[in-house]
Parts: structure tokens; sequence; C-alpha cells
């Protein structure tokens, strides 16, 4: 065998092994640069705190607004929430003293809450000045509004608002005056519609509530940027059966629909 086929048969036989990199290797390019970036960004006046920025509060009320009929009135419970974001109050709301439930109620995939579609949830009063909206975007002034429960129609004109049917119609409490439940969803839908001045009803979602809610409160859904009022009204059945119902909607917020 002469020398070249010596060295050829070497470079099979032994190949020369590829020793792998340190798993420190890469840190410390990376590492350096992750710095010099930090500083840079840093120098440049570019914020990188994570802090969430202030969110909003839930705070209570004491006496009912100016403007509500004297029947409506008297069924409302004086002490309210109040939700206020760092700028200032942005609504109050004030609910029945005894929510009325159907008896036997078992809610389905679409309908969470044991309600009749029309009846007297409860009030609203808009503070905030600058585009208070209801869930689909409509601007409500500052005013008192009431809160009725309806059910969204299975048409082609709500599809994309929620998965679920539940929602509250807010209806100007000059024009709302007897509390007695509202049936039809026509003449409830035109009486709401004039809250924000549009041919659709002002409407905010509700959502189903998976654990008793202990303690009013506030929360945010991050996700769709949603301000939550959470709150355990005190309900009557028409078996006179005392019990509570969560009542879980959007406050603020609107569907990107």
């Amino acid at each position: 065998m002469t020398h070249a086929q010596r060295l050829f048969t070497m470079k099979v036989e032994q190949p020369v092994p590829i020793l792998p990199m340190e798993p420190f290797t890469v840190k410390r390019v990376i590492l350096p640069a992750v710095l010099i970036l930090s500083v840079l960004l840093v120098s440049s006046g570019i914020l990188l705190a994570t802090a969430a920025a202030p969110g909003h509060k839930l705070g209570r009320t004491k006496a009912l607004p100016k403007g509500v009929g004297p029947k409506v009135a008297g069924l409302i419970d004086k002490a309210g929430y109040q939700v206020t974001s760092p700028k200032g109050p942005v609504c109050s709301v004030w609910l029945v003293k005894d929510v009325p439930v159907r008896d036997k109620f078992k809610p389905t995939l679409s309908i969470k809450y044991p309600f009749i579609a029309g009846q007297l949830v409860g009030l609203l009063q808009v503070h905030d000045k600058n585009g208070y909206t209801d869930f689909r975007g409509q601007e409500l002034k500052p005013g008192v509004y009431t809160l009725r429960y309806g059910q969204q129609p299975e048409d082609g004109n709500h599809v994309g608002t929620s998965e679920l049917a539940d929602f509250l119609l807010a209806l100007p409490a000059k024009i709302d005056q007897d509390p007695k439940p509202i049936f039809g969803f026509e003449d409830l839908s035109m009486k709401s519609a004039k809250s924000a001045g549009a041919i659709h009803p002002a409407i905010f979602s509700m959502l189903p509530s998976e654990k008793p809610i202990k303690t009013a409160s506030v929360t945010h859904d991050e996700d769709h940027d949603f301000w939550i009022l959470n709150v355990a009204a005190a309900a009557t059945s028409k078996s006179k059966k005392a019990t509570k119902v969560n009542l879980r909607f959007i406050v603020v917020g609107r569907t990107p629909e």
C-alpha cells in the first residue's frame, strides 16, 4: 500500500471527531448582546417596565340618582356600586332589592340566567363624558338608564355579538317608569335603542358565573380588555323562596365584531 493509500484509509476508518459546543458558549455570545440592547433602549428613553396600567376600582353608593320614576325607585336597592377609572367615575349600577327568578330553571348552552325577558334588573348611571359605550360600541351620553334583561335573537343581525344570549338592555329612565316586564322583543328593543339614538338596542353582555360570588368586585379580562362587574344579588322566585343569583356583566368594553 502506498503512502497516499494509507492516508486515505486513515481518513475513512478514523474520522476526526467533531467536538460538541459547550452549552454556555451561546450564552457568552447572546448575553452581552442583550445587555447592549437594554442599554441602548434605556438610553433612548424607551420604557422597559412591564407593570400594568392602573385599572378600574369598585366603590359603593348610598343614594339613588335623580330622574328615576317613583314606582321603579321603590324597587331598587339604594346601596349601589360605582366603577371608577384613574380619570374618575365611569358608571354606577343599582340592583332590584329582590330580583325575580324563574322556578326550576335549568341553564342551557346559550342561556345562563333564570330571568324573564323584559324584566327590570336595575339602574345604570353613566358618569363618563368621554365616549362611554355599550357592548356594541354605541355611545351612551351621561344620564340615568334602567337595566332590563333580554335575550339575543337568533338572526343574522346579531351574529358575532356574543355566544351567549343573556344581555342587559339600557333604556332611558325618563321613558321607562313602569317596573312591570316589557314583553315583546321589538318593543323592548325600540325603547332601548333610544338610549344610544340608534336602530339597535343599547346592550351589556352578561357572563356566566362558575362559582358563588362572595364579595362584589370589578375584574379585568385582559384578553379582551373587558371590565366586569361581579355581584351576588338577592333574589326571590314565585314560590317566595329567597335565594341569591350571581350577576356578571361587562360594564366597560365592547365586542370587536
